[in-house]
């Protein structure tokens, strides 16, 4: 569930949020939910509930992000890596400190009239999550950021990446692709809507490759705010079957 959202806002923040002048710093704080629920090859419905918290700074080329999670758990599925693995266990209600995700980017170049805006980007999950609530391990993503303005309202999106998640508990995880692609269009000069198809290789043996769709809405209402939602469907036994969230969004351009 984690990896679709992080898709989502991902497509969200290269689409409506152009880099800053190089010698320019800028900063936002977002929190809202994030929830999913389907089976992922278990015995039935995980669903997650995530409230999270996250830090970006953007500082000339460098961008530095940091997301705290909550997280709320029912089912029999355990969260890895921003994939679930379903599992056979009986059904459980647990909550508590998720894993933090920690990332990096550089800009490679600038998007222009003529050529795509280029971004290299990396991050790391941290294990903090309890044992009922992660894998008690390090995964890893790397990844190129594209963005593209066809016009001055209308901007394509993508990214190709890789994943590697961590064994955990007898259950052997594929790293693998990731990718996404979109499209964003700007409707008014405070309101922007897309969508977002998002794609990762298959994670574990009895599952397929995970696909999904992401429609999104990004409204700034006031000077220093912002509010963002979405909606997910999936389309495989390995991707959420319905998710959707919120963000409310501070900025300091």
């Amino acid at each position: 569930m984690r990896k679709a959202v992080s898709v989502a806002l991902l497509c969200i923040t290269i689409s409506i949020w152009p880099l800053p002048a190089l010698a320019k710093t800028t900063w936002d704080v977002a929190t809202g939910f994030d929830y999913s629920t389907g089976k992922y090859g278990g015995s039935s419905d995980t669903s997650i509930l995530s409230v999270p918290l996250g830090l970006r700074a953007q500082m000339g080329k460098v961008r530095l992000e940091l997301t705290v999670p909550y997280l709320d758990v029912k089912g029999p599925g355990t969260s890895a890596g921003g994939v679930v693995v379903g599992g056979n266990n009986a059904i459980t209600t647990r909550s508590g400190l998720g894993d933090i995700t920690a990332g990096a980017a550089w800009t490679l170049q600038q998007g222009s009239s003529f050529l795509p805006g280029i971004e290299l980007a990396g991050s790391v999950k941290v294990p903090t999550a309890s044992s009922a609530l992660g894998t008690g391990k390090f995964d890893y993503n790397a990844q190129t950021n594209l963005n593209y303005s066809i016009s001055q309202r209308v901007m394509l999106f993508g990214s190709l990446g890789y994943s590697w998640l961590s064994d955990f508990r007898g259950f052997n995880l594929e790293d693998g692709v990731t990718a996404n692609g979109g499209l964003n269009f700007k409707s008014s000069d405070s309101t922007n809507i897309g969508v977002s198809a998002n794609y990762r290789q298959a994670y574990y043996q009895t599952l397929d490759d995970q696909i999904s769709l992401t429609p999104y809405a990004l409204w700034t209402f006031a000077k220093h705010w912002r509010v963002s939602g979405y909606g997910l469907v999936g389309f495989t036994n390995s991707s959420p079957n319905i998710g959707g969230g919120l963000r409310l969004i501070f900025f300091k351009p």
